[in-house]
C-alpha cells in the first residue's frame, strides 16, 4: 500500500523573515516538522522580510531549505480536509489550557492541549519534539519597524528553543455549591 504524500501550504516565521511555501510529507504536519532533520524542505518559496527597510527578497524560489533552529513558528496557510479521524479508543484525552508565550519576535496567546495530570511547568521539559502544537493563537509582533501586524491562526507550531517565557492562565476556581457558604476549601 503506497503512502499518500500530502502537500502543506505553510507560513514559516523565522527570526528575520516570513516564508511561504509547500512542505510535502506522508505524515501529519506536526510529525513532519518534528523529524530530527536539521532543515525544513520547502518548494515554491516566497520570502518576506519583517523590516520595512530590509532588502526585498528575491523572486519566488523553486526549492529552499530553512534551518529549523532559526524557525520561530510554523502555520498552515490552507488546511486541507482532515483524514478520517482515528478510532475513539486510539485518542488520548486532553484539555485546553490558555498560555502566553514570548519569543524574541512575538507574543503569542494560545491554547495548548495537555493530557490530564501533566503539569504546565513540566510540559516543555517532558514533551517530545522541537515544535509544540497550539491552537486558537493570537500573535503580536514584538519588534518595532516590522511590516507585520497582529494576526490569528487556528493552529501553530512553536519552536520550543525560541520560547523565552511560557506562562499559563490560572486554573478556574470551582465555585462553592451553597451560595450562602463563603468558606474556601
Amino acid at each position: 500500500m503506497a503512502m499518500e504524500i500530502r502537500r502543506f501550504a505553510v507560513e514559516v516565521f523565522g527570526q528575520a523573515m516570513l516564508m511561504h511555501g509547500l512542505a510535502e510529507s506522508a505524515r501529519r504536519l506536526t510529525d513532519y516538522i518534528n523529524e530530527p532533520t536539521p532543515y525544513l524542505h520547502l518548494t515554491e518559496v516566497s520570502t518576506f522580510p519583517y523590516s520595512a527597510d530590509s532588502v526585498v527578497g528575491l523572486e519566488k524560489q523553486r526549492r529552499g531549505l530553512v534551518n529549523k533552529a532559526s524557525i520561530v513558528m510554523v502555520a498552515e496557510i490552507e488546511v486541507e480536509a482532515a483524514p478520517t479521524p482515528a478510532a475513539v479508543e486510539m485518542r488520548v484525552a486532553k484539555s485546553a489550557h490558555r498560555i502566553l508565550v514570548y519569543t524574541s519576535q512575538f507574543a503569542i496567546n494560545a491554547d495548548i492541549h495537555l493530557t490530564p495530570g501533566v503539569e504546565m511547568t513540566n510540559f516543555l521539559a517532558i514533551s517530545p519534539g522541537r515544535f509544540v502544537p497550539v491552537t486558537n493563537a493570537t500573535v503580536m509582533p514584538m519588534l518595532g519597524g516590522t511590516q507585520l501586524t497582529d494576526f490569528r491562526r487556528p493552529f501553530l507550531l512553536i519552536n520550543r528553543d525560541q520560547i523565552s517565557y511560557l506562562g499559563a492562565a490560572p486554573e478556574p476556581v470551582a465555585a462553592p455549591t451553597d451560595p450562602d457558604d463563603d468558606t474556601i476549601g
